[in-house]
């Protein structure tokens, strides 16, 4: 959990509680003093972050969780994906608000570079931001796990994520299967196609155990779809997979992945594709 010490961070470590239902066992608090940024001033930052962070590991402890802390001087992003691979984490939590004063702010610079370079998995918390002089924003992790919403195009990769939604049965109660239909085979065949895409989410669904399984086919983009879904299901979480490009160690998101990545106001967890799998996401 990278922290910068803002309201939104501070905001961020109550979704360790929940996270800790989901079979959370340790937290890797890092701070890092931009190299670039803060220059000369890096030694009083750094020692002013070494206090902070430590309170924050107490309240980790707190929770009888294991916390260990890093304070890093250097730069943010890769700073990140390289502990994260070292560490040997399995998921980074990150944050980022919905709507802001400055625009773009969706996503995060940060964030995306993360989603795009890590091989870990991605939790990224959305926030309210509203404008009334100053940002306020609404708290994160609220029953993040509770209803879950998996698109699926049917790959090896995409079902990575029933795998891991598998994982989390004693916290959802509820999951969304979608598959959205955008190469339409024949308009006459296209309830036909329809039903065979039910089908397949069905069989699916049955691997799924003490999760209320709901199955939706459409037709359209896949972004626009599933972000239009998860609003009229009022999931709580999307999960979705990212798929890596040949023999290139980092991982490349696909346009479906990013797009719902920025455009979605709802939590989003990305798993990262096994090695040499495809340059499309679900």
């Amino acid at each position: 959990m990278p922290t910068d010490f803002t309201i939104e961070t501070e905001d961020l470590l109550g979704c360790i509680g929940e996270l800790k239902n989901a079979g959370l066992k340790k937290v890797i608090l890092l701070h890092v003093v931009d190299i670039l940024r803060d220059q000369g001033l890096a030694p009083m930052f750094e020692r002013n972050a070494r206090e902070k962070i430590e309170e924050y590991a107490d309240f980790v402890r707190e929770l009888e969780l294991e916390a260990e802390t890093f304070v890093v001087v250097g730069d943010i992003k890769t700073t990140i994906v390289e502990l994260a691979e070292k560490e040997g984490v399995d998921c980074i939590v990150m944050g980022a608000t919905t709507r802001g004063i400055i625009k773009g702010r969706l996503l995060g610079r940060t964030t995306e570079y993360i989603a795009r370079k890590s091989k870990r998995m991605l939790l990224v918390e959305k926030y309210d931001a509203l404008k009334e002089g100053k940002e306020v924003y609404e708290k994160a992790c609220k029953a993040t796990f509770f209803r879950v919403l998996v698109p699926l195009d049917f790959s090896k990769e995409a079902l990575r994520a029933v795998e891991q939604l598998s994982g989390f049965s004693g916290i959802t109660r509820e999951a969304v299967l979608i598959h959205v239909i955008d190469d339409i085979e024949d308009l006459d065949l296209l309830d036909e196609q329809i039903e065979r895409a039910l089908e397949e989410l069905k069989k699916i669904g049955e691997h799924l155990t003490g999760i209320d399984i709901r199955y939706r086919v459409v037709e359209g983009v896949p972004s626009e779809e599933i972000n239009r879904l998860a609003e009229i299901e009022e999931v709580t979480l999307i999960m979705l997979t990212a798929r890596g490009k040949g023999g290139i160690r980092e991982l490349l998101l696909g346009s479906t992945a990013e797009n719902v990545l920025r455009k979605t106001t709802k939590p989003v967890l990305l798993i990262p594709a096994e090695k040499g799998s495809g340059p499309e996401a679900v």
